[in-house]
């Protein structure tokens, strides 16, 4: 921790005891990114300290997702903070399953299979929304995001290559599940209900009114139907307001690299609302519908050209691998300190947020288009 920059250090003692000497290796790290690191602050304190759903249920949603994006260092930290729950090591073997076995009750084993929902649909049945809503007003959200948070945080850990510190049990070996090579196990669903409609502006509470006139123009009466719907939960709109603004507002990429990061990312995530919003986006940039007919086609497109198909090749990477190649990390150099570490936030933030169209069922916007008849032959098979 010597020798650090001055924004490392405003950065440091903005986080607290994870920013002390004796932090782990990961926060240590993720100071050599001290943008990413303050992105990710107000989001990990909602996950790891003021979730709404039951500490022993935040600590098996955040064990799962750990395990599916095969990251042995979050698993191992994730092990040791869950001590507290009592979580035993026939319960991790049985996480580690699938929630399958006798040592998980009924609400366990459905976080299970609400997280592999969320892995490889995106989308929660209709049993996992409405269990988990019913935990708490803001426990549905809480899954998201700490299905999201982990997501970012695996793409991260992998990618730099953060290492197991000394004393820490990673895996264990009484896990002897196969993890996930990136076949899917559930089928994405196509046709999705409408779950949360948008708030109505001339009605809102204390609490909504604040958070809309926090986010600015985003909170206006204006915005889209995906933000007037998040208004109803604006405890969650808060605690990823920090994420969210750094990964659109004050990145390091073009405009152009960010958009088609997204687009990639919305696309393996089948979020035809985000589709069609950033569509309008990317075509006042200059990004075509051919383009686009490339980024639904992925990486080995000829419709891509040059670095257009590194950055569909460096999200496909995540998606599928949760893990950057030494290849495509290099070439976000270009960008300065942070361009890879903008990029994984574009991923992690359009994965959560496609995670939360899907699930509310937000419709699109008056005289948008979705997906262009064209792409429809690339939407099987697109997903894990």
């Amino acid at each position: 921790m010597d020798d650090l920059s001055g924004r490392q250090e405003t950065v440091r003692i903005k986080m607290g005891p994870y920013g002390e000497s004796g932090t782990s290796d990961m926060m240590r790290t993720f100071l050599n990114y001290p943008e990413f690191a303050r992105s990710i602050g107000r989001i990990g304190t909602r996950v790891t300290l003021t979730s709404e759903l039951p500490s022993r249920l935040a600590s098996l949603a955040s064990l799962r997702t750990a395990w599916l994006c095969g990251s042995e260092y979050l698993w191992a930290h994730i092990r040791e903070q869950s001590q507290a729950s009592r979580i035993t090591e026939d319960e991790l073997a049985a996480v580690a399953n699938g929630g399958s076995g006798e040592h998980l009750n009924s609400i366990e084993r459905h976080t299970i299979e609400a997280i592999d929902e969320l892995h490889y649909t995106h989308y929660l049945s209709d049993e996992k929304w409405y269990r988990t809503d019913r935990l708490g007003p803001n426990a549905v959200m809480d899954l998201l995001t700490t299905y999201g948070f982990f997501v970012s945080l695996a793409g991260a850990v992998n990618s730099m290559g953060v290492q197991l510190e000394s004393g820490i049990t990673g895996w264990g070996g009484e896990h002897t599940v196969a993890r996930p090579q990136g076949e899917g196990i559930l089928t994405p669903l196509r046709d999705l209900p409408k779950r949360v409609f948008e708030a109505d502006y001339a009605n809102l509470n204390p609490q909504q009114i604040e958070q809309t006139n926090r986010i600015g123009r985003r909170g206006k009466p204006t915005t889209s139907k995906l933000q007037k719907a998040m208004i109803n939960y604006p405890e969650f709109l808060r605690s990823i307001s920090p994420f969210g603004k750094r990964a659109i507002d004050d990145t390091s990429l073009p405009p152009r690299v960010w958009q088609l990061a997204s687009m990639r990312t919305v696309w393996l995530c089948d979020s035809e609302y985000l589709w069609s919003q950033h569509r309008k986006a990317c075509l006042r940039l200059g990004v075509t519908d051919k383009d686009l007919y490339g980024v639904a086609e992925g990486p080995k497109s000829s419709s891509l050209d040059g670095f257009d198909r590194t950055v569909v090749s460096t999200v496909d990477e995540l998606y599928y691998y949760n893990r950057i190649s030494d290849e495509n990390w290099s070439e976000f150099d270009q960008f300065g300190p942070e361009g890879i570490t903008d990029l994984i936030l574009v991923y992690g933030l359009y994965v959560l947020q496609s995670c939360v169209a899907r699930n509310f069922g937000t419709t699109l916007e008056e005289g948008s288009l979705g997906y262009l008849a064209e792409l429809d032959q690339f939407r099987d098979g697109q997903q894990r």
